[in-house]
Formats: structure tokens, C-alpha cells, sequence
């Protein structure tokens, strides 16, 4: 067993300082994502062929981890956290009662579990949700600890 674990040092060792994707950093990982999410939520022009195109649940997956790398990433990737305030402010605010954040987070779940959305909105919701997921903290941090914890093994925070 550590003849595995010495070997996946060395190996680790001679890629770039350890950086398994080399130099990307979280700007660079929230960029990559939302090219993912664009090209692989518009639909193709008359004649066009697309390659790929996403699921609405690769799409809530992919809006998840795009939206843990906006808040990661700061500077103008802000945003995704400003919509993730906003949204949370509707249902927080004092209209549905005593809501907090642990219920706009199981709101969120339930859309995105329950119901079959178009991609685009998939995308939306999953970057919304990375955004309420991690202020509600508990068990709904666990999917930003996990993003940016594998972010950080493949060398990209």
C-alpha cells in the first residue's frame, strides 16, 4: 500500500508542481464550466449539428459546480452569488413566513429532483442552488466542500 501511495507521489510530483490540470485556478475552472454550460445548452442553427448536448441533469450538476467556482473565483464571477442573494431574499424575507435558508435550499432540491426542466434552466437553478447551498451551511455545504475539495486535488483552486 504506501508503494502506491509513494508512486502516486512521484507521478503527482512530475506533472507540474503536483497540478494534475496545470495552471487553471478558479477563474479559469468558472470559465471552462460556463463554456460547457452554453454550448451544451443552446440549440443548434438551422442546419447546425451539436456534439453534445447536456441533460437537464448534467446541466443542474454542471450549473452546481459552475456556480461553487463563481463564488470561489470572485472578481466578475460574482454574480452567480448575487442571483443566489436575490433568490433567497424572495423566500427569506418574511413573505412565506419564517423561512430560512435550510428551507430555499430544500425548495431548490425539490425543483431540481422532482421536476424535468429544459437545460438552460437547469443550468440557472443549479447555479442559484450552488449559491443558497453554501450560506445554508450543514448538510447543504456538503456539495460545495466536495467541488472545491476535488478542485483543489486536481490542482485548480
Amino acid at each position: 500500500m504506501i508503494e502506491h501511495v509513494e508512486l502516486a507521489q512521484t507521478l503527482a510530483a512530475g506533472i507540474e508542481g503536483g497540478k494534475i490540470l496545470g495552471s487553471v485556478g478558479s477563474g479559469g475552472l468558472a470559465l471552462g464550466l460556463t463554456t460547457v454550460l452554453v454550448a451544451g445548452i443552446r440549440e443548434p442553427k438551422k442546419g447546425g449539428k451539436v456534439r453534445r448536448k447536456l441533460s437537464p441533469t448534467e446541466a443542474s450538476v454542471v450549473g452546481v459546480t459552475a456556480g461553487t467556482a463563481y463564488m470561489a473565483a470572485g472578481s466578475i464571477w460574482t454574480y452567480g452569488g448575487d442571483l443566489s442573494d436575490a433568490f433567497s431574499a424572495v423566500f427569506t424575507g418574511g413573505a412565506f413566513g419564517t423561512a430560512g435558508m435550510g428551507a430555499v435550499s430544500l425548495f431548490l432540491a425539490a425543483v431540481m429532483y422532482f421536476r424535468e426542466m429544459r437545460p438552460g434552466f437547469a443550468a440557472v437553478t443549479g447555479i442559484v442552488a450552488a449559491g443558497v447551498w453554501a450560506q445554508a451551511g450543514g448538510l447543504w455545504g456538503l456539495p460545495e466542500s466536495l467541488i472545491l475539495t476535488t478542485a483543489g486535488a486536481l490542482g485548480v483552486s
